[in-house]
């Protein structure tokens, strides 16, 4: 029996392993056994209800205090890259706090370190001062083939890869994302092999993390599997029942912010519906929270009797973050939730590609409705960032500069949705790369040609 250890220590990494193909591809080899790495009991209690099979065990990583050597990685790994997003961040927060000292150091220490000779020379120190024994008790209980780790941006399993390293265990990396490369710095240590989603990704890797070409797989996007098909979908009567909505009329569906990026959510919730109210009486309106946030604010909901919302995910720390998770029904609700949408409305948000998967058009909006805010507040400001900006290159999103410009946007798109279909679907190809909803099967297929190196 060989055993593969998966890292689920985040919402992003339990969608691309749990919620596709990958891990029943991994058990159909009946040879294979899979320890699922998690959080905390809770996540352990919460996926043994789903995900259980003879050949599927949990192991609880809780993390521990980060060691010296650990936070000083940890914080050099931000200077050791120079993208154009961590640039942005550095400027945001001087124009949020004006500390000139701060951001001048920060810039200059980017400038001198981001470089071949102090990028190799990080790896080889990272590797040899993390602790060793940190998580030593999983390989000795477990003995694996090979360990996956789909979020390298996270000290955890950073020393999970350090730990395989030592002994000799094949690992590969995921990036899970793509905004990871350029907004969560150097990725201290390299697997053996890497997955990326997609081309783009490939490139910033080799680029940025000094990755080599030969060892990154492009995969495609797993959590994306899903719309791949016509499995689930409801009838527009069906679906329009279940949110209690009109089905006569079209559905503009909101993509917040967030809390902790922005305060003005709430603000341009109310804007949407006075302007649909006034002038697009032929509309609905849900605003679709995201399952990473932690919305609060019951009162706000309290004092808007009109307001259709939803807020997604299970929530199993008490912060913004990584630990959450969606359920498969969560999942399904979303795919039906674009299929029947007629708009979407969102900042920078990859809420763009899933809507342009299913073509449909997608308007950003361009202004701010809060003065006063500092800068790391303001959403419009996450334009800027290195992904996005690829993102709108595409022609497939539309930026409404104005509330007069946004409604006059909403008529247009209402009046031909087909408008701007071309940069939609570059948007899917550039980002997707592979749309046959088999992701999943590829990856699990190269995890298992890894072990049999």
């Amino acid at each position: 029996m060989k055993t593969i250890l998966i890292s689920i220590l985040s919402g992003v990494e339990a969608k691309a392993v749990l919620r596709t193909d990958l891990l029943s591809v991994l058990l159909a080899s009946t040879d294979i056994e899979v320890v699922l790495l998690v959080r905390n009991p809770e996540r352990k209690a919460f996926y043994e209800k789903e995900f259980s099979h003879p050949r599927v065990r949990y192991a609880v990583v809780a993390g521990s205090a980060l060691s010296f050597s650990e936070r000083f990685f940890e914080l050099l790994k931000y200077f050791l890259v120079r993208t154009p997003t961590m640039s942005l961040h550095r400027r945001l927060r001087f124009l949020s706090h004006r500390n000139i000292f701060v951001y001048v150091g920060a810039e200059v220490a980017s400038f001198l370190l981001a470089r071949p000779l102090f990028q190799r020379l990080a790896r080889v120190c990272d590797a040899c001062l993390v602790p060793a024994a940190l998580y030593s008790h999983l390989y000795e209980q477990y003995r694996p083939a090979l360990v996956f780790l789909a979020n390298l941006f996270d000290p955890v399993e950073i020393a999970l890869l350090c730990e395989a390293r030592r002994r000799g265990v094949q690992s590969v990396g995921f990036i899970n994302s793509w905004d990871k490369v350029g907004a969560k710095g150097f990725i201290r240590l390299l697997p053996d092999a890497l997955m990326v989603p997609n081309e783009i990704v490939k490139g910033e890797a080799i680029r940025y993390d000094a990755v080599p070409a030969g060892m990154i797989f492009v995969s495609g996007v797993p959590q994306y599997d899903i719309y791949w098909n016509n499995d689930g979908l409801l009838s527009r009567e069906e679906f329009f029942s279940r949110i209690r909505a009109d089905s006569q009329k079209h559905l503009i569906v909101f993509g917040p912010m967030g809390k902790t990026l922005s305060d003005s959510d709430w603000d341009m919730i109310d804007l949407l519906h006075t302007l649909i109210r006034a002038h697009v009486p032929n509309a609905e309106l849900l605003v679709r929270f995201q399952p990473n946030d932690f919305v609060g604010d019951e009162a706000e909901f309290a004092r808007r009797s009109w307001l259709r919302a939803e807020v997604p995910g299970i929530r199993f720390g008490s912060d913004r973050g990584v630990d959450w998770d969606m359920t498969r029904g969560e999942l399904m609700h979303l795919k039906n939730t674009l299929y029947h949408a007629s708009l979407i409305v969102c900042y920078a948000s990859s809420l763009v590609i899933d809507a342009a998967v299913f073509d449909k058009p997608i308007i950003n909006i361009g202004f701010e409705v809060r003065t006063g805010d500092p800068a790391e507040k303001q959403p419009t400001r996450r334009y800027l960032t290195m992904h996005y900006t690829r993102a709108l290159a595409t022609g497939g999103i539309s930026m409404a500069r104005s509330r007069e410009d946004l409604l006059a946007q909403i008529q247009r798109y209402f009046a031909d949705s087909s408008l701007d279909a071309v940069g939609r679907a570059r948007l899917v190809r550039e980002q997707c790369v592979l749309m046959d909803g088999k992701t999943g099967v590829r990856m699990a297929r190269f995890l298992l040609s890894r072990i049999a190196l």
